[in-house]
C-alpha cells in the first residue's frame, strides 16, 4: 500500500494551510472552489491512503455516505452535489476516526451483511464478509422455506442467525453467547428488522444449558490463537471483543467443545456449519472425522478461495 502523501505543486497564499481543515487540505489550492462529494471522496480516499489504512476507497465512500446522509445513487449520480459546512465537518471528524484505526463499521454504526444492515459497536465483532459462507450454504441446502430450527452457539451481533431467519420466515432460532452486551447487540439488531418474536437469545457458555436439537447449527467461533492476538491490526485488536477472538493457545479450543457436542444438538440429518481461520482446515476437518455421528462433512471455501467453513450432517 503505498504511503506517498499527496502534495499540491500549486503555490498557496501564505499561512493558507494554517486555516484549513484536514479535508480541504487534500484538494488545496481550489480552496475558494466548494467542496463537492466526489471532491471530498478523492481528498480521504488520499488521506486513508497517506495513513496506510487497507481500503481506502471503500472506507472513503463509507464515511462520506454517513457524513452526508446520502446513499450511493446519490453519490454516483450527483457526485458535484456540495457538502454543506455541517456534512464537511462531520466528514472530515469520521476520517480522522478512521487514520486512527477506528473501524468504518463502528465510525458509522452499522455494516452490512448478507441482505441486513446490522448496528455495529465495541459489544461485538465486526461482521465479516467471509462469513456469509456459512448463510449461503444454508439456504442453498434448505432452499424450500420449511419450518426449521436453528441454534448459533456463539450469537454476537446476531449476523448469522438473522440473516437465515429474514430469508426463511418459517424459521426459529436459539443464539447464544457468554456475553450480555453481545446479547443485548443482538437484540438491537432483532428489533431493528422485526425479527425478535422468532429469535431466543441466552446468556451461557456454548452448548450448556441447551436441552433439545435442532435442524441446523452454526457457529464462528473464536479462532485466533491467543499469542497471535497482539499481532492482529489495530482495527481488530483495539475495538473487536477478545472473547470474540480468542481461541486458546492454538486456536481450536471452542472446535474441541462444538464437536464433542454436536451429536447430542443436532436432529438426525441436521446440518452444521462452522467457520474457521486461515490453515485450520485439516486440523478442523480430523476433529469432525472423529466425531463417527457426523457424515457429509465438506469443507467450503470463500469468495477470496480461502478454505473457510466446514459443514457436515448427523447420522
Amino acid at each position: 500500500m503505498p504511503l506517498d502523501f499527496w502534495v499540491c505543486r500549486t503555490a498557496l497564499r501564505p499561512n493558507a494551510l494554517a486555516d484549513m481543515s484536514p479535508l480541504s487540505a487534500y484538494v488545496a489550492p481550489m480552496t475558494d472552489t466548494p467542496l463537492t462529494l466526489v471532491k471530498a471522496w478523492t481528498a480521504a480516499r488520499k488521506r486513508l491512503e497517506a495513513a496506510g489504512i487497507d481500503t481506502p476507497v471503500i472506507d472513503a465512500r463509507i464515511l462520506l455516505l454517513a457524513a452526508a446522509e446520502i446513499d450511493r445513487a446519490v453519490l454516483i449520480g450527483d457526485p458535484h452535489r456540495v457538502l454543506s459546512p455541517e456534512a464537511q465537518a462531520r466528514f472530515d471528524a469520521y476520517v480522522a476516526r478512521r487514520e486512527a484505526r477506528e473501524p468504518a463499521a463502528h465510525i458509522v454504526g452499522k455494516k452490512g451483511f448478507w441482505t441486513l444492515d446490522l448496528i455495529s459497536d465495541r459489544r461485538g465483532l465486526v461482521p465479516r464478509p467471509e462469513t456469509e459462507v456459512i448463510v449461503d450454504i444454508i439456504l442453498k441446502a434448505h432452499a424450500v422455506d420449511v419450518p426449521n430450527r436453528i441454534l448459533d452457539l456463539g450469537v454476537g451481533s446476531g449476523a448469522i442467525l438473522l440473516a437465515l431467519l429474514a430469508e426463511r420466515p418459517s424459521w426459529t432460532g436459539v443464539g447464544v453467547d457468554q456475553s450480555e452486551e453481545a446479547l443485548e447487540l443482538a437484540r438491537e439488531n432483532a428489533a431493528l428488522h422485526g425479527l425478535s418474536a422468532r429469535l431466543d437469545l441466552r446468556q451461557g457458555d456454548w452448548h450448556h444449558g441447551i436441552d433439545e436439537r435442532f435442524d441446523i447449527v452454526v457457529s464462528n467461533p473464536p479462532y485466533i490463537p491467543s499469542d497471535v492476538i497482539e499481532t492482529l491490526q489495530e482495527e481488530v485488536r483495539l475495538h473487536d471483543p477478545r472473547l470474540a477472538l480468542d481461541g486458546g493457545s492454538d486456536g481450536l479450543d471452542p472446535y474441541r467443545t462444538l464437536f464433542e457436542a454436536l451429536p447430542g444438538l443436532l436432529k438426525p440429518e441436521g446440518l452444521f456449519a462452522f467457520e474457521f481461520g486461515i490453515d485450520q482446515a485439516n486440523v478442523i476437518m480430523a476433529m469432525a472425522q472423529a466425531v463417527p455421528e457426523l457424515t457429509n462433512l465438506r469443507v467450503i471455501k470463500d469468495l477470496s478461495n480461502i478454505d473457510r467453513v466446514i459443514m457436515g450432517t448427523r447420522l
